[in-house]
């Protein structure tokens, strides 16, 4: 099988995502995390800076979507994106929305409350020196909170953050009754797009119960994201 290298930030949704997808095609991967201050080197692993990034036999893939895409021309088996015109495009539409949307309730809940971000901070640190813990506090204190000022949630009061991500979740319940997934009869790049902003928000935030407390929601992130052997 092809060697396939996973270049992450392990608690980016985005990461997660890829791995989700990696693990719907039934393939075998390594992983390359940048903790600490080595997430300086991701910078110039693409053209965007930016990670994930994967390498497969000497090709080098960026971007999350693209990633999925360029995965479904290599192993066609059990696609990410349907075939069918309407379907394809209601995974772009899920897609965009976990990217354009839920990713920033995502930043919020982690990145301004102070306990969620020392949680991250355990994730992204992990077998990094000690000293590198405060600099990259201090990097996620200063970048995030003026990413989402300039985004729009931090400058809203945190009742309406909350209600405005609660009726996401709830539109979100009711689209799941009587769905096994998202679009169609099996997993695509929809579910795993928008079931890793989730599953980060539940390993960080304090609104992990709350999340956990939808029935049908609970029961779609628990399915397995991996092929069958």
């Amino acid at each position: 099988m092809a060697k396939i290298v996973l270049h992450q930030w392990e608690m980016s949704p985005f990461c997660n995502k890829v791995r989700r997808c990696l693990a719907h095609k039934g393939l075998d991967f390594e992983v390359q995390n940048y903790n600490g201050l080595l997430a300086r080197r991701a910078a110039k692993l693409s053209r965007v800076g930016t990670l994930p990034v994967l390498d497969h036999e000497g090709e080098r893939i960026w971007d999350s979507t693209r990633i999925a895409e360029r995965l479904d021309q290599l192993y066609p088996a059990r696609p990410l994106l349907p075939a069918a015109p309407r379907a394809r495009a209601e995974v772009a539409f899920w897609d965009d929305w976990a990217a354009q949307s839920l990713y920033f309730f995502e930043l919020y809940y982690r990145m301004l409350d102070p306990e969620a971000r020392e949680k991250a901070l355990d994730i992204v640190c992990a077998g990094r020196p000690r000293w590198e813990r405060a600099a990259t506090r201090v990097y996620l204190k200063m970048h995030y909170p003026r990413k989402l000022r300039e985004q729009g949630l931090a400058r809203m009061a945190p009742d309406e953050v909350e209600r405005r991500f609660f009726a996401h979740l709830d539109h979100l319940e009711a689209l799941l009754d009587g769905r096994t997934w998202l679009v169609g009869d099996d997993a695509t790049l929809a579910d795993h797009a928008v079931a890793a902003q989730l599953e980060e928000l539940v390993r960080t935030s304090r609104h992990a119960d709350k999340i956990r407390a939808y029935p049908r929601i609970s029961a779609w992130m628990a399915r397995p994201a991996a092929a069958p052997r």
